[in-house]
């Protein structure tokens, strides 16, 4: 009964205050006091980006929110870890939640991803709590908490990670657009550069429900360029089809919503000439 009773609790307050979080720092402060409620120390939510995004001669960390020791974050980007970091590695795998002490083998892992591990638990980062979080656009993230060993108790432990990843699907549902967008507003000349000219402006016209013979006709080229244009950008983007693309494309900064921008103007726009409306993609 009385974990009952605090099991509500916790989902009342949270639910209250989600619905009111519209900054990344509101949302800092709520998984802070959701965690701590729960016995965890640290916390972590990151977004796992496709792997061709990462640019390997910039150290970056992975976007997201989190309450680890500073030190160990700098530690992290500055030796470009995320390439390496078997819990990573064991997320894109799997979508089911795992406990590090039980699937982190050393065996099974590299020298450098068995040192990567050392360096977090002296840091003190151990015994961690990792749920793969999946969303409809196929974007993947993670949160990953770890136990305030002082207080731990593994039978409480136990309902309390049931409780937490009906939380974490509830808090990624709401984090994800506000970590990429913060994320995107500083890197999205770094990110224009990973599709070509001519892929941006296919999918931009595409976005704009062209088909893909009325995209040629305003792009002057033909329509097999831009079939093709279009597979790349699908294949780049890890896109089972079009609305797919589109979509990573939007969520990544990879689609400039100006035309002009590009330097297209629709003057010939052969949609408008024939009375045509724009078109849901496939």
């Amino acid at each position: 009964m009385h974990h009952e009773i605090f099991v509500n609790d916790v989902l009342d307050k949270f639910t209250a205050r989600i619905i009111e979080s519209s900054t990344l720092h509101d949302l800092r402060e709520l998984l802070s006091d959701m965690t701590a409620s729960l016995g965890y120390r640290f916390f972590g939510y990151h977004i796992i980006k496709h792997t061709a995004l990462y640019d390997r001669s910039n150290k970056q960390p992975i976007p997201g929110i989190s309450n680890v020791p500073k030190e160990w974050i700098e530690h992290y980007r500055e030796n470009h870890y995320v390439k390496d970091d078997k819990v990573i590695e064991l997320c894109r795998s799997r979508k089911t939640p795992f406990h590090w002490r039980t699937e982190l083998k050393r065996s099974e892992m590299t020298e450098l991803q068995q040192r990567i591990m050392d360096h977090a638990a002296s840091a003190e980062l151990v015994d961690g709590y990792t749920m793969p979080l999946m969303s409809r656009d196929g974007e993947i993230a993670i949160m990953t908490v770890i136990p305030d060993h002082q207080t731990y108790d593994a039978e409480k432990q136990r309902y309390n990670e049931n409780l937490l990843y009906i939380l974490a699907q509830f808090f990624h549902a709401r984090a994800l657009r506000l970590v990429m967008e913060e994320e995107l507003a500083t890197t999205v000349g770094r990110r224009r550069a990973f599709l070509s000219c001519r892929e941006r402006e296919t999918i931009f016209w595409i976005s704009r429900g062209k088909s893909s013979w009325e995209a040629a006709q305003i792009l002057g080229i033909s329509e097999k360029s831009v079939e093709c244009y279009m597979e790349s950008v699908k294949r780049k983007l890890e896109a089972v089809n079009r609305t797919q693309a589109v979509v990573k494309a939007l969520l990544l900064g990879l689609i400039d919503t100006d035309h002009e921008a590009l330097g297209l103007e629709d003057q010939s726009d052969p949609a408008k000439d024939l009375g045509m409306r724009p078109v849901v993609v496939s």
